[in-house]
C-alpha cells in the first residue's frame, strides 16, 4: 500500500473522537509502516485512525511497553 493514496471513503468522519485532531509527524521503520498500512487497508481506515485506536486502548501502557522492551525500571511503571 506504500505510495498509494488512500481513498476518501476510507477516512473516518471528522470529530469522531469528540475532539479536533492535530497534525504530527512520526518516524517509523518500513516494516512498521507496512504493518499499519496492511491493517488500515483491511479495515478501510487511515493510518492515523489505526494509530489513534491503538493509543486509545490498553495497547499503549507503561506496563505493557516495559514488558516488551524491558527498558523501564519498576519505579518508572508506577
Amino acid at each position: 500500500m506504500s505510495g498509494i493514496a488512500m481513498l476518501k471513503d476510507y477516512r473516518v468522519d471528522a470529530g469522531s473522537w469528540g475532539e479536533s485532531k492535530r497534525r504530527v509527524n512520526l518516524m517509523l521503520t518500513p516494516t512498521a509502516i507496512e504493518k499499519v498500512d496492511h491493517i488500515a487497508e483491511k479495515m478501510r481506515l487511515t493510518r492515523s485512525e489505526i494509530i489513534e485506536r491503538l493509543i486509545r486502548t490498553d495497547c499503549l501502557s507503561l506496563d505493557l511497553l516495559s514488558q516488551i522492551s524491558g527498558d523501564l525500571s519498576e519505579e518508572d511503571n508506577s
